[in-house]
Parts: structure tokens; sequence; C-alpha cells
């Protein structure tokens, strides 16, 4: 299916799935496999739920109940994710999905690991924490290749090349860029974000490359040039979301055109805002609309990178298809 306006606009809530009422709380991370065939979600109750995206089926539960669990990611095997503990230890682990056997530990942060971002190139991923540094690790080896000093909270993204990463210091309104082959040289570029856009909790590279994402949950989002750091628009026409103790990994993404973004609004509908045709230095409002499942309030959302679908997610996780008429 082409994605435009008009398709976009047609996305309808097809399958929602609510936890138990023992484990009702938020959803705090999404994660779709490379083929876009599995969904795996991670949440406050410290289990991880696996979905097969494709067929809208939910098919697991992974409990993380001695350990707790938060950003949850699939490696490069559809059958593995990594994840961070948020009790005992704060250790990343390497998980085999179809066993429940870990395969790695991942030692050295000194507290709560917030996000975890696997390289699109290899087998390596990014990890940024509160012990306030980002690290580089391999996944054959279970100490970090190179250690990044950051502020706290950080965000991290990698551009589709595999070949440089964002961090981004929402304290002090900076987005540092770096070449992971020359780490030791700092930040190729630094980018000063507006100090008027705060309490921003994400950053999303475009699939092609172009642009740069600052998510956030205060119902505005912003999206950079991510070739020389100026903002080329501002998104708003959504309503905040409350501040609560619970992270999420955004209430924004791109669509994999990257022409597209769609955001979550706490009103219970999802805003579609089409950034390739306008003109830059906007302040862009939504386009239209997708009303939210029923009975959901959305929070995080993530774009399957294959399929015409994306998921949305809370209390519950809703999947979006796209229909054809």
């Amino acid at each position: 299916m082409d994605i435009s306006k008009e398709n976009l606009l047609k996305f309808r809530a097809v399958k929602s799935f609510r936890l138990p009422e023992n484990e009702v709380l938020p959803i705090t991370s999404l994660s779709f496999d490379d083929h876009g065939q599995y969904l795996l979600s991670a949440s406050a109750s410290d289990n991880m739920h696996l979905y097969d995206a494709v067929g809208c089926r939910f098919l697991n539960t992974i409990a993380s109940k001695k350990y707790g669990c938060h950003a949850a990611r699939f490696t490069h095997s559809q059958s593995e994710c990594i994840y961070s503990s948020t009790m005992k230890s704060f250790d990343i682990r390497h998980l085999n999905l179809e066993t429940n056997q870990y395969l790695r530990y991942f030692t050295g942060h000194g507290a709560l690991v917030s996000d975890l971002q696997m390289s699109p190139l290899n087998d390596t991923f990014l990890s940024a924490s509160y012990d306030e540094s980002v690290r580089l690790w391999d996944m054959r080896t279970s100490k970090a290749q190179a250690i990044v000093p950051s502020l706290i909270p950080s965000c991290i993204a990698y551009d589709p090349s595999g070949l440089v990463f964002a961090l981004g210091n929402p304290q002090n309104y900076e987005i540092g860029l770096y070449n992971l082959k020359q780490l030791k040289n700092g930040p190729f570029l630094v980018i000063k974000v507006n100090p008027k856009f705060d309490k921003w909790n994400k950053l999303e590279f475009s699939n092609d490359g172009k642009y740069l994402l600052l998510g956030s949950s205060a119902g505005r989002q912003i999206i950079l040039d991510a070739f020389d750091g100026s903002q080329l628009f501002e998104l708003s026409g959504t309503k905040s979301f409350p501040l609560r103790e619970f992270m999420d990994s955004g209430s924004a993404c791109f669509t994999p055109d990257g022409r597209y973004t769609v955001g979550t609004d706490y009103d219970g509908k999802i805003a579609v805002w089409n950034h390739s045709e306008s003109i830059s230095g906007k302040n862009l409002k939504p386009q239209g609309y997708i009303q939210a499942a029923p009975e959901s309030c959305p929070r995080t959302i993530a774009f399957n990178p294959k399929y015409a679908m994306f998921v949305t997610a809370d209390e519950m996780v809703d999947f979006y298809v796209g229909q054809d008429n």
C-alpha cells in the first residue's frame, strides 16, 4: 500500500489486547523485528509480551519478575532480544525468546538503563543510562566497547547507515551527532534545541536519513534537518499527556518512507502530519486524525517497518491496519 494522507487516515484499530488485571501497568517500550513479523512490548509489571504482528495475535508472556524489564528490543534475530533490568542490577540481558534462556549479560552500568538501540548495520548496540553515560556494545562480549559521557536524562538514535548516532540531552537542550568510528573526538556536530521545546524523550531518524524527530509527550514534536541540525517543523495540534513515573518510548514516529509523522493525543486519537510537502520553518497542524481504539488512551506509538500497520500502547496494545476502502 502506498503511504499517503488519504491511506493513513483510513487506518483503523483492528485488534486490542488488554493486560490481565494483575498486570495493568503501562507499556514502556515497543519493538518490531527487522522483518515486521513480530512485536515485543515491555511493561512496568515486569513482563514482556510477544505478538504476531502480521496476524495481530498474542503469542506469549515472558516474565522478568526477578530483574524487571524495560527498553526491550529485538536483535537482528527474530528469536532474540535485549532488554534492561530495573531491579537488583542494571545489567542488560540478551535473551532467547524461544528457549527463555539468557545468552549473555552486559555489565558495567551503575544506574538504570533508560534506552537501548540496535545498530541497523551489525550486531552492536547503544545503551543510555542514568549513570551519566552512553555505552557502545558488541553482542559477542559482556564489556562495553566505548563509553560516552552524557547528561541525564538522555535520548539516543542511530541514523539509517549505522555509522552515526545522535545523543540528545533534554536538560541542556543539546543534541550531539557522533561518528561511531571516531567517538574519542566527541560530537562532530552539536545541535542547539529551542529551550521552549521541553520534555522531549525520544530521538528518531527517518529511514531516508533526511530528518531527525524529537518526540515528546507534551503535545508538540519537532523535526530537524539531520545534516545541519536546523529546525524544519514544529508539529502541534495534539493534547499533552500528564507526567507520570513510568517511562515511555515516545508519542510520535515517522512512517517508513519518512514523509509523514504519526503521533498520539491524550484526547484518544492519532494525528497525521505531512512534512514532506511543506515549506520548512512552519508550524504544522495535523492533516487529520485516526480515532483510537475503544476504551484506549494510547501514549506510545511504533510503525511497522515492513507492513502497513502501526501499534499504540499504554495499558492496552492496539493494532492499526490500513483499509483498502
